[in-house]
């Protein structure tokens, strides 16, 4: 699905060049879920952007479903921090903006924005203006936007960031019952390692600038997953554990 070979990102700006990310190799299969952790400034986000075609990498080669990324593609959605959603607009209409911006048939695709609010438990929300819905719930239709073009791939940038820790593991149950309905291949940036350990199949863990893969984790552990009591509340922490080892690795100059 997702194909880095030896991709390299440097900036250039007035104090001199920046070089965010060198030599990345990483392969991401079809219907995977790949978290990505590092700390602060080691490239996650500008992988991300690489990968959805917003930025052009400095050396190197990237494919999606075997096609050179050069630029932003209709299959490939993309989640940020923040919701963004549109103030003016309906919880629905901000739905269905990719369905106006692609230049689709609105009547086709009504009823599928009204399947992935009931999926998120936004039913009955529709006609609802962002500034009525709290944080968690404004994430909620931030992602069925990204859903409903249909992506091969969905891309998220730390989107429950800025919630509280109960809503941000109530999200990613969900988010983590979604992916397991849909299979929609997903790649997440996160800082939060019980997040990595909830969601993902693999965890690729990034050295510190200029950003590298400095392992890949498997999480072999049953779903659906929770931090709470289960049978496998075990695995969930050691796993967890093992990952907060390496990125407690000494900051170098």
């Amino acid at each position: 699905m997702i194909a880095l070979t030896d991709v390299s990102q440097t900036f250039l700006g007035r104090t001199g060049a920046v070089e965010a990310l060198r030599g990345m190799d990483l392969q991401v299969d079809n219907g995977e879920f790949v978290a990505v952790v590092g700390r602060s400034g080691c490239g996650k986000s500008t992988l991300l952007r690489l990968i959805a075609g917003l930025l052009t990498p400095t050396s190197g080669r990237i494919l999606v479903d075997g096609t050179p990324v050069v630029g932003p593609r209709r299959d490939i959605a993309m989640m940020f921090q923040r919701p963004a959603l549109l103030p003016w607009r309906s919880v629905l209409h901000n739905v269905m903006l990719p369905v106006e911006i692609f230049g689709w048939r609105r009547s086709e695709h009504r009823q599928t924005a009204l399947r992935l609010l009931e999926m998120v438990g936004l039913t009955g929300f529709q006609k609802r203006l962002p500034h009525e819905l709290s944080g968690g719930m404004q994430q909620r239709v931030a992602l069925c936007r990204a859903l409903i073009q249909r992506p091969r791939l969905l891309l998220m940038d730390e989107p429950f960031s800025a919630l509280d820790a109960l809503t941000r593991e109530e999200l990613s149950v969900e988010l983590q019952r979604i992916h397991m309905e849909l299979r929609t291949t997903m790649v997440f940036v996160t800082h939060s390692i019980d997040e990595a350990v909830l969601l993902a199949d693999r965890v690729v863990v990034m050295s510190q600038r200029p950003g590298q893969v400095r392992k890949v984790v498997e999480v072999d552990i049953p779903r659906p997953r929770s931090l709470g009591y289960n049978a496998h509340l075990e695995e969930v922490a050691r796993t967890s554990a093992h990952l907060h080892e390496l990125l407690m690795e000494p900051i170098t100059a």
